[in-house]
């Protein structure tokens, strides 16, 4: 187990002749405390004396979980730090891993590499961060590792067989990186950056520096961040539907509630008014629905959206179809709108613009989407990646 310290103008080449940070290893040994327990297991670490890792596997989860708590951010060098975690497997990736776009679909991604023009490349780290609202995996010929993160930050992957996560950092006009090696078998799992925090104006517009802190009274110190990310390997073609199912628990997690009343008091005195689905019904393991809202004029502003892209997986990757009539069993549903996603217009009155591109044929497939909504079946369809937006008249 290694800590090292990767500061930017120490430089080192890598197989393609670019010059990429080299780490300073400031520690090769982190102490391990293993705990053992009914519901998971987890490996308790401290790199230093502020940043600590658990990492924990659920017995009836096929992932881990990783969670971090980093910070503050020493100042006393006056050197800025990132904070990243680092994850290396034997894999032969060919520079392509994919990160999602805004939690939807996985965008392709080719490391020192632009579709749309020719890149010529001056920053090969920053150059290859990409945003991440949901997650980054990547694949060779025999196995898929994927990483779900649980806010939005940066991904990259600097390496074949290597991806990387942005957790947290304190910038100054001489950067540094920390990274934390965990080396296990054919793996490494490295460690972190969320925030950002300057001691010096960027120039960059905001005219201030991006020193965040916490105050307390007269004391202040920079911000102390809690994180979690998510990590799975599967067998090529099998990633997806961890990717989608767990993605969609970490976006919208049960909630825990707690009361001081016996169950049979509490149920009397808090009798539900709403309506609810019929308990032999439940929604297509590829559906999710994302907005369900009464509206001030009393109609129910519905949006369903189709979790998976087309050709993701063979069993998900097909068009859904959703029975509102067993959706809303309690209710009769009067009258059915489609809307446009944005809830401004209905759907018929849409008029889209259609560009003229430059190299383009127009000649590209169609999408698979689903048909008009029959009054009297009331059985929404939806092809892969489509979101549908209805209002509801009870």
């Amino acid at each position: 187990m290694v800590q090292a310290l990767r500061a930017s103008n120490l430089q080192v080449h890598t197989y393609s002749g670019l010059m990429v940070p080299s780490p300073h290893i400031v520690a090769r040994s982190v102490p391990l405390k293993v705990h053992r327990g009914p519901l998971f297991d987890e490996v308790r670490q401290q790199f230093n004396s502020w940043i600590y890792q658990v990492t924990r596997v659920y017995k009836d989860q096929e992932h881990a979980e990783l969670e971090y708590t980093i910070g503050p951010i020493p100042l006393e060098d006056g050197v800025g730090k990132e904070v990243i975690t680092r994850m290396t497997a034997n894999m032969a990736t060919e520079k392509v891993f994919y990160t999602d776009s805004n939690g939807r679909d996985f965008l392709k991604r080719i490391r020192d590499y632009r579709a749309d023009w020719s890149l010529s490349v001056k920053q090969p780290v920053a150059g290859n961060y990409y945003p991440l609202n949901l997650g980054i995996f990547m694949m060779d010929k025999k196995s898929e590792l994927s990483v779900l993160v649980d806010r939005a930050t940066g991904g990259a992957s600097i390496e074949d067989g290597q991806l990387e996560l942005m957790l947290h950092r304190f910038k100054t006009s001489n950067s540094y990186i920390i990274v934390f090696f965990n080396s296990q078998e054919h793996t490494k799992l490295i460690l972190l950056s969320y925030t950002r925090r300057t001691l010096f104006d960027d120039s960059r517009g905001v005219n201030e520096a991006l020193d965040e802190s916490v105050c307390i009274g007269d004391e202040c110190e920079g911000l102390t961040i809690r994180g979690n990310y998510y990590l799975c390997i599967n067998q090529v073609g099998a990633g997806a539907v961890w990717r989608r199912t767990t993605g969609q628990e970490i976006y919208t997690p049960l909630i825990a509630a707690f009361t001081q009343e016996k169950e049979e008091t509490w149920k009397a005195s808090h009798v539900a008014t709403g309506t609810a689905m019929d308990p032999d019904y439940s929604l297509p393991l590829n559906v999710a629905l994302i907005t369900l809202q009464e509206l001030d004029d009393g109609s129910v502003l519905l949006r369903l959206a189709h979790l998976y892209e087309a050709g993701e997986d063979a069993a998900y990757s097909t068009l859904a179809k959703v029975e509102l009539k067993k959706m809303f069993s309690g209710k009769a549903i009067r009258e059915l709108k489609e809307m446009s996603l944005s809830t401004n217009q209905e759907k018929s009155e849409m008029k889209k613009m259609t560009w003229k591109v430059e190299g383009d044929s127009g000649e590209q497939p169609s999408p698979v989407r689903g048909g008009p909504v029959d009054s009297s079946t009331l059985i929404v369809e939806l092809g892969p990646m489509e979101i549908r937006t209805f209002l509801l008249q009870f």
